[in-house]
């Protein structure tokens, strides 16, 4: 065990976890239940060490075609706006430069300017750190990458691009002081991709995808579902008092009709 490893008691742990001997003895015999996400996080980054959570739905394969379709539908409307735009683009574009490795959603270069932009599109927020980290450093290496197209670059632009809703735009606002260096945001950021100029220091921009209707495939993305209401029967409406009665606005007109002719008659 990780923690034995170190030659650490529980009640160690528990004193940099921040959280009782009781709590370690139980998440280190598997029963995490009881616990948020949070606080086995906590455990394991007191060790170095860190927990993902592994979220399946009729195998791992459904799921993961979900989050990509989203993620596909996001880096392809924010291409769409750059090519609009006379730039020229270049998507999942793969580095390895000095043992790093990794993939940029979209590079887009601005031939008139020399304006290199380097886009992460995130289809939510969830790790504020890494989110940051790593297209921090995907601009720093973006000039390199950049050289393989031929492209001569005079400034690098990083880009975050959300899918809108309303817990990512929440999620920002509570973090606003680590998000920004990201001054240009919204129409603003938008209306940059269409005339780039100097004094951009990151762009933020949230891009809707247009509803889905009933044949199309559902997208994963976050979304508010509301319950809906059940329609009055009849019969129950019978048995309302007559207050409720009146305000049952759920039945159709026949429907309607029938119930009170049968308390007028």
């Amino acid at each position: 065990m990780l923690r034995q490893r170190r030659g650490w008691r529980q009640t160690d742990l528990a004193t940099r976890a921040g959280i009782s001997e009781s709590a370690v003895s139980r998440i280190e015999h598997g029963q995490v239940d009881r616990y948020t996400v949070a606080t086995v996080r906590r455990v394991f980054k007191a060790l170095d060490a860190a927990a993902s959570l592994d979220v399946r739905w009729h195998g791992r394969g459904d799921l993961d075609r979900l989050l990509d379709a989203d993620h596909a539908s996001l880096v392809e409307a924010w291409t769409e706006r750059h090519a609009r735009a006379g730039w020229e683009t270049w998507n999942e574009a793969s580095f390895n430069i000095y043992g790093e490795r990794g993939r940029i959603d979209l590079l887009a270069f601005h031939p008139p300017t020399g304006f290199l932009e380097v886009a992460e599109c995130k289809t939510g927020l969830w790790d504020n750190q890494e989110t940051l980290g790593v297209l921090d450093m995907k601009v720093r290496l973006a000039p390199k990458v950049a050289a393989q197209r031929g492209w001569t670059v005079s400034a690098v632009v990083p880009a975050l691009i959300f899918l809108d809703g309303r817990t990512v735009r929440r999620r920002l606002t509570e973090h606003k002081t680590l998000f920004a260096r990201y001054d240009t945001r919204g129409k603003s950021a938008h209306a940059w991709v269409r005339r780039p100029s100097a004094g951009a220091s990151g762009l933020l921009a949230f891009v809707p995808l247009p509803n889905l209707n009933e044949t199309a495939p559902r997208r994963a993305g976050q979304q508010r579902v509301r319950a809906r209401r059940q329609p009055v029967s009849v019969t129950k409406m019978d048995q309302l008092p007559v207050r409720a009665r009146i305000s049952a606005e759920t039945l159709s007109g026949a429907e309607f009709r029938t119930v009170a002719n049968r308390k007028l008659g």
